[in-house]
């Protein structure tokens, strides 16, 4: 990464997050704003206060570069990965940090991410590792981690590749790694993750991952446990003999508008 020809952004996808994206916020850094263009709260069609929050954050001043977005319809997590990518490049950005807006990742490490990149310029995409040796776990439910790690040695025995973590929170994507043409037409749901990961291994691209800190404290999750291994299985098996998954929903929109 040569910082004076990228353009990062900060997008962090909010579900009903109310009480956790102001410290979301609160932890992105001086030294972190500072390295980045914009950042970009995107609410995935709140029933809480999520929305008004992210905009009285924007209203204090305290990070110049906060845009606050809602997308017209809930894309679900993927979907809104979709969102900021075509949005991002759209702009001209040339990569996209993707931070959740729960807060169980740590805000202040994304700088973790973009060091590597910046140390690594052929290794442009930089995956946050809930389950490195040196990543840190506090209050992790025991079952998600095994969970986790199960499902990530299954794929990295198909992928032939050593995946540490199928879907963090904390990512940072170059959007030349990307391919439009096939994440477009990934499913929408929690597991998108889990098929941006297979389509970078399947076209050869070089990403990396990085420990990072986990917690779980208030946050309530959206995931049915047994219904995204399962279909993270599923969609492994689709990958390895090369036939499609399920897809986007047709009617699915991307579009957005600013709150301001």
């Amino acid at each position: 990464m040569n910082p004076v020809d990228t353009s990062v952004v900060i997008a962090i996808p909010a579900y009903n997050c109310a009480p956790q994206i102001g410290r979301v916020l609160d932890e992105v850094t001086d030294e972190v704003a500072a390295r980045v263009t914009e950042i970009w709260v995107i609410d995935n069609r709140s029933t809480d206060d999520t929305l008004e929050r992210a905009v009285e954050y924007r209203r204090s001043g305290r990070l110049p570069g906060l845009r606050v977005f809602c997308n017209r319809q809930n894309n679900s997590l993927g979907g809104t990965h979709k969102v900021a990518f075509e949005h991002a490049r759209a702009a001209g950005h040339t990569h996209v940090v993707v931070l959740h807006g729960d807060n169980q990742a740590r805000s202040d490490e994304v700088g973790l991410l973009l060091d590597h990149a910046e140390a690594h310029p052929a290794t442009q995409t930089v995956l946050g590792s809930r389950f490195s040796r040196r990543s840190r776990l506090h209050g992790y439910d025991a079952k998600r981690v095994w969970g986790n790690r199960v499902l990530g040695a299954v794929y990295s025995a198909v992928a032939l590749r050593r995946l540490e973590d199928l879907g963090s929170g904390l990512n940072l994507f170059a959007l030349h790694d990307l391919d439009p043409a096939t994440y477009l037409r990934f499913a929408n749901g929690l597991t998108f993750n889990y098929e941006l990961i297979l389509d970078l291994v399947r076209r050869g691209v070089r990403f990396a991952f990085v420990p990072i800190t986990w917690r779980e404290e208030d946050q309530v999750s959206n995931a049915r446990n047994w219904n995204v291994f399962r279909t993270a299985l599923r969609n492994l098996a689709l990958w390895r003999t090369g036939r499609p998954g399920p897809g986007a929903d047709p009617a699915a929109d991307y579009e957005w508008d600013e709150v301001r």
